[in-house]
């Protein structure tokens, strides 16, 4: 899945601005005219607001660390967590992807959303809840269990999770 980039509030606010003063010309042409000919104009403008949302990583580990202690106990707990904002313009919520490209493990648990997720090894999607109407502002921080598989061994990965958001 792809974020998709949002609109600013400025490019809206100009977008409509730019609307209504189009809207304001094209009346002042038909009140002319109707003000000439017979007794009233009407002018309706709508405007389309298109679904947006943006995911901003703002810290990450940048790999795991497995050590032969992790393999005995079968998990790693990572400690420093993935801290991530999401702005989304969508009543509907949004979905949550992670992707994972980590051969290491079996499962991966979520912990930082409303309930704690249970992933696969290949990652999964989450529909988050919209935080309100309007332009919303989310920021989480996401803490991640990497359950090892029977094959893993000791040593340092990449960071093997990668996140984006889809609005709904």
């Amino acid at each position: 899945m792809r974020a998709a980039i949002p609109a600013t509030a400025r490019t809206v606010r100009l977008a409509l601005c730019g609307a209504v003063a189009i809207g304001l010309v094209v009346l002042s042409g038909v009140c002319s005219t109707a003000l000439a000919g017979s007794g009233g104009a009407k002018l309706t403008v709508t405007a389309t607001v298109l679904k947006r949302a943006s995911l901003k990583v703002l810290a990450q580990p940048s790999s795991v660390a497995v050590t032969a202690d992790d393999i005995a106990r079968g998990y790693v707990d990572m400690l420093a967590p993935a801290q991530v904002a999401i702005k989304s313009n969508t009543s509907g919520g949004y979905l949550l992807e992670f992707a994972s490209q980590g051969d290491f493990m079996r499962q991966i648990l979520v912990r930082g959303l409303a309930n704690d997720v249970q992933l696969s090894p290949s990652g999964g999607v989450v529909m988050q809840a919209s935080a309100g109407s309007g332009v919303t502002r989310t920021t989480l921080d996401l803490r991640f269990r990497f359950v090892l598989t029977d094959a893993a061994q000791a040593g340092t990965y990449s960071w093997p999770i990668h996140l984006s958001v889809t609005p709904l």
